[in-house]
């Protein structure tokens, strides 16, 4: 039973993840979505292509789909708000549309858009349509949509133009606890670690080190029993894990830094900096509740458990592109990206086998998590499975002023199946943090 336990948790924690096609990736169209701006299912609050950031048709909306009182001019107030509030998502401003169109329930209602419309702009507006429709969705007043432009960041490029240089780039081992820990490092600022999941390594991250190494310190490592790293002692496991990073950095000499951990990964980053918060910049869960238990969470947990038991063939191999871990949009949309992620765990030993019940008998206290002091961020695959959207919302709710990112169509490794979206994310809430 135990053995069955540990075969069905090691499908839970998975996160396997390797790739190609990284240009591509970077050029593909996203869907973006804010939580707590109301919107219909059928479309999505903005859609991003490079630098473009097309804002769909927005209403003047306040909680949920309830219009504003006031009228036309109260509306064009309240919608230029919620447009600018997803254009700040996206890094944007008001000064950065470049085109705005209006429409109209009442054409005889013009100077009293026009007046609020002038007030949010000023005296330098964009260009700009203005239709008179029939009818509005929500019986509306007024309906704007927008194109704009985003401003690369002076201090971060959107995308490094060259990879950074082999004098940036530092491998080895350091000793620790009597095993061998594989890192490598790569280009300079402040330093970003990415600590992997479960049947991964440090090479799952290529498709984010060349991203950030041209502003950050990146450092990719190898959990004990992964990848290169050894386990000797058989001790592998997520308090191994915790002091295997404070030893990493001590011996790289960095006082302090951002951590990011990806499903088994978060177990560690969420454990040091409960440990060590005073050596934590930042602190980013991604796909993980990272040992944020409550009755809500253990609970959908282990009914993902008992669905992947049903469900797992018995040779533990599953279809060709096909795995629990991410999202079924990815077989559809790239087979052969899906089928390396199942491919990758064969790159080194098996992973060891006792990790996945460690991680679901490791659960910390929540007391604590109220005075982490550290920005906190959650990312999440709209899609995972294992960790859905709700559970992440739940653990985030536990630790005070954190934050949850959505990625649309994706499963647990978001990072992975959508690194244009990933990246973006995880690079504004690096950069708003001041080391």
């Amino acid at each position: 039973m135990m053995r069955s336990l540990m075969l069905r948790l090691s499908i839970a924690c998975g996160v396997a993840v390797c790739g190609s096609h990284a240009t591509i990736r970077a050029q593909s169209l996203e869907k973006i979505n804010l939580e707590g701006l109301g919107r219909l299912p059928a479309f999505s609050h903005a859609a991003v292509f490079e630098r473009l950031i097309f804002v769909s048709g927005t209403l003047g909306t306040g909680e949920g789909l309830k219009l504003v009182e006031g009228g036309v001019a109260a509306e064009t107030s309240q919608a230029l708000k919620n447009i600018e509030r997803i254009l700040k998502h996206l890094g944007a401003t008001r000064r950065d549309i470049a085109k705005v169109n209006v429409f109209m329930a009442d054409m005889t209602a013009f100077a009293q858009m026009n007046e609020a419309y002038l007030q949010f702009f000023g005296k330098d507006p964009p260009a700009r349509t203005t239709i008179g429709a029939a009818a509005l969705a929500l019986g509306a007043a007024v309906e704007i949509e927008c194109t704009a432009i985003r401003p690369q960041s002076k201090t971060t490029p959107h995308r490094p133009s060259l990879l950074p240089s082999p004098s940036r780039r530092k491998v080895g081992f350091i000793e620790s606890d009597g095993e061998k820990i594989y890192y490598e490092k790569t280009g300079q600022g402040p330093a970003v670690v990415l600590t992997h999941g479960y049947g991964g390594n440090h090479a799952v991250w290529y498709q984010q080190v060349p991203e950030f190494a041209a502003s950050y310190s990146v450092i990719t490592w190898d959990a004990r029993g992964f990848g290169r790293s050894t386990n000797h002692q058989d001790q592998a496991g997520p308090a191994t894990s915790i002091e295997d990073l404070r030893t990493l950095l001590d011996q790289l000499g960095v006082k302090r830094a951002h951590l990011v951990g990806q499903s088994m990964g978060g177990w560690t980053v969420l454990g040091f900096a409960l440990q060590y918060p005073k050596r934590v910049l930042s602190l980013t869960l991604a796909d993980t509740i990272g040992g944020i238990y409550t009755p809500e969470i253990a609970r959908q947990f282990d009914a993902f458990i008992a669905r992947a038991r049903a469900s797992t063939p018995a040779d533990g191999q599953f279809p060709l592109a096909h795995h629990p871990a991410i999202g079924r949009s990815l077989a559809r949309r790239d087979p052969a990206q899906a089928f390396l992620y199942q491919q990758i765990a064969s790159l080194a030993p098996p992973a060891p086998r006792s990790i996945p019940v460690k991680l679901r008998l490791t659960s910390y206290d929540h007391a604590p998590l109220k005075s982490l002091g550290v920005p906190v961020l959650f990312i999440v695959g709209a899609e995972d499975p294992i960790f859905p959207p709700q559970s992440i919302r739940l653990a985030s709710q536990l630790v005070p002023g954190s934050k949850v990112a959505e990625i649309p169509e994706a499963g647990h490794s978001p990072y992975f199946e959508r690194p244009a979206a990933w990246n973006r994310v995880l690079r504004e809430f690096l950069d708003r943090v001041k080391p």
